[in-house]
């Protein structure tokens, strides 16, 4: 059995989503559909029940269940096992820099580091971080394994591999003599009259929202693009034409000219760990084991919840 489509099952099961299952793995819906459908059909028996009313376990689902996790967690160990025989440790590079920080992982690594003793992470530096475009995607795989970057689902299916860890939140970036600078959260309204400097349409999903409901909102605004994904320069831009920077979480502190006040939005930024999709096998194995370990932190695995949801 494949032990991604094991996986799967476990999110289904946690989840009682093949919607949520799909935004936690970040597949589609209808591929998690076909590795249920392949299970069943290894097993050749019915584990979920689908109907209008939400997906819920069967009874032999419920028996399933505990063997999945025990399958996967098996493979963990074999693997482990046979590394331990050859006294084998992989160093995998994280990258790291002042726009992809790695603190928002290595909390969660030294949590569960314990479990992966055939693993052990170095710190690398990405010294052209701050003036290539498309970093994330250019320095996988060549100078660093993994790094800490957000990504949406368009990017994951074509670009990287990733294990979600959670999401930022945007705030506005300004001037300290601007009078937005004075507040401690920011409506849109508030941007009204303001040059505002962000990405260009089709570089980010969120970004192309949270711009779609300000052009809606904001009667009087002058839109500033920037060249392409953001870079140092963006920052002193911000600073040069007294604009308001869209900004992000890990970004608030970059620049000691500009002051960040968080914006009143429920549109967020998912982030995670990324991997190029040509990763060798050791990455893919520890994005495996990094999102299982995750999977389980959630909690144990309780009967589904059914969620109002037509497969």
């Amino acid at each position: 059995m494949d032990i991604q489509n094991l996986q799967t099952f476990l999110a289904v099961a946690k989840l009682g989503s093949f919607t949520k299952a799909a935004e936690q793995n970040f597949i589609s819906p209808t591929a998690v559909m076909k590795q249920i459908n392949k299970l069943e059909s290894e097993l050749d028996c019915t584990l979920l029940e689908r109907s209008s009313a939400g997906i819920r376990l069967k009874p032999e689902g419920e028996v399933f269940l505990t063997y999945a996790q025990q399958l996967i967690e098996l493979s963990h160990e074999a693997y482990l096992a046979c590394h331990k025989a050859t006294n084998q440790v992989f160093t995998l590079r994280l990258g790291t820099s002042l726009l992809h920080p790695s603190r928002p992982f290595l909390s969660i690594w030294n949590r569960i580091k314990d479990k992966l003793p055939q693993y052990s992470l170095t710190i690398v530096q990405l010294p052209s971080d701050l003036v290539t475009q498309n970093r994330e995607y250019e320095a996988l795989g060549k100078t660093c394994d993994i790094l800490i970057g957000t990504f949406d689902q368009a990017t994951t299916h074509t670009l990287v591999d990733a294990v979600p860890l959670g999401s930022y939140r945007f705030s506005i970036a300004v001037r300290s003599d601007n009078p937005l600078a004075e507040k401690d959260l920011l409506a849109i309204k508030d941007l009204e009259n303001q040059h505002l400097l962000m990405v260009p349409k089709g570089i980010s999903h969120k970004n192309d929202l949270l711009r779609a409901q300000m052009e809606k909102e904001l009667a009087h605004c002058q839109i500033l693009e920037t060249p392409g994904r953001y870079s140092l320069d963006t920052f002193n831009a911000a600073i040069d034409k007294n604009a308001a920077l869209i900004n992000l979480t890990p970004w608030e502190d970059i620049h000691p000219g500009l002051v960040s006040i968080p914006l009143a939005t429920d549109i967020t930024v998912d982030y995670g760990i990324l991997a190029a999709k040509d990763a060798p096998s050791r990455v893919k194995e520890f994005l495996s084991t990094i999102r299982y370990q995750l999977l389980t932190q959630m909690g144990e695995y309780g009967p589904v919840t059914p969620v109002e949801e037509n497969p």
